[in-house]
């Protein structure tokens, strides 16, 4: 069994593309092919299943990758140990994520990561938690970051961090200066809430429904898709809304806006990290969640 090969057919288990495999190994996709037809007759087994220009592991391609990897990166800590030779990762990482994790818990995460690994390229694509969750679901994105947990077999998930979802009013509304206010209230004010897909719309009409008020009957003036420009607009008296705290914090700091607790209202919620059971991490996404395994052990703590 050749270092080559192995090296071959795990850039082409890891890209799940012969075409993509030749690309980052500089070979042509004859070559590649060749390679992982080597070891499949060395082996006696397939190695690939082929469905047009993509390919995925067979089981025992699965199985093969395991120690492939853990051959290839048992050579690179050596080359690193003895040669003094650095193992840098490349490669673009694209990440599917709702706005609320999107906004207030990857920015410093990736700034973070960027400098332990500045030759990866994230690559964010900011939705809701339906669209993020179908993104990695359909290969269109690596990892996940949502509001709720997935309900797919084929995806793992994490809980991150929590998040807490609160009545958000303009500073001088009537109602901002009440301690607590009755479900029935929240009848007579405009909202502006976050669309369908949201998770942290689900979130909020579930709260609700268990305070006893059905958001059939709130007044919803707008939908938008942005927290941010809820906030935006809530600030400017356009109406209330129900936002993460941490979205409002430096609003609520400075006294631009202001919450106002609603009795039997409670919206707490978890923040997820998916990803696909059935695909092999790319090396980039693999040092990224190595790097979250350090930064973010699963306790749930709030996002700040």
């Amino acid at each position: 069994m050749e270092l080559r090969h192995l090296r071959t057919f795990a850039a082409a288990a890891e890209l799940q593309s012969f075409t993509q495999a030749a690309r980052r190994l500089s070979l042509t996709q004859a070559a590649v092919s060749q390679h992982v037809a080597a070891l499949e007759k060395e082996l006696k087994v397939s190695l690939f299943a082929r469905s047009g220009r993509s390919v995925s592991p067979t089981d025992a391609g699965r199985r093969l990758y395991d120690y492939a990897r853990r051959i290839l990166d048992l050579l690179a800590e050596a080359e690193h140990e003895v040669g003094d030779a650095s193992q840098v990762v490349r490669g673009t990482l694209s990440i599917a994520a709702s706005t609320v994790p999107a906004e207030s818990l990857l920015p410093e995460l990736l700034l973070e990561f960027h400098e332990r690994h500045p030759d990866v390229r994230p690559v964010v694509i900011v939705s809701d938690s339906a669209a993020a969750t179908r993104a990695v679901e359909n290969d269109e994105a690596e990892l996940g970051f949502i509001g709720e947990p997935p309900h797919a077999s084929q995806l793992a998930s994490r809980p991150l961090a929590s998040d807490e979802l609160v009545l958000v009013l303009p500073a001088e509304h009537e109602l901002a200066r009440r301690k607590r206010l009755k479900p029935a209230d929240l009848a007579g004010l405009s909202f502006l809430m976050r669309e369908p897909g949201s998770g942290s719309r689900r979130c909020v009409e579930h709260a609700l429904e268990q305070a006893g008020l059905s958001p059939g009957e709130l007044t919803v003036a707008l939908e938008m898709n942005s927290n941010d420009a809820i906030r935006r607009a809530v600030e400017r008296g356009a109406g209330a809304a129900f936002l993460s705290r941490a979205v409002v914090k430096h609003e609520l700091e400075a006294g631009r806006l202001k919450t106002v607790a609603v009795e039997g209202f409670t919206a707490e919620r978890q923040l997820y990290l998916i990803t696909h059971v059935g695909r092999i991490a790319t090396p980039p996404a693999r040092a990224f969640l190595e790097f979250l395994g350090e930064k973010l052990p699963a306790r749930g703590e709030p996002v700040r």
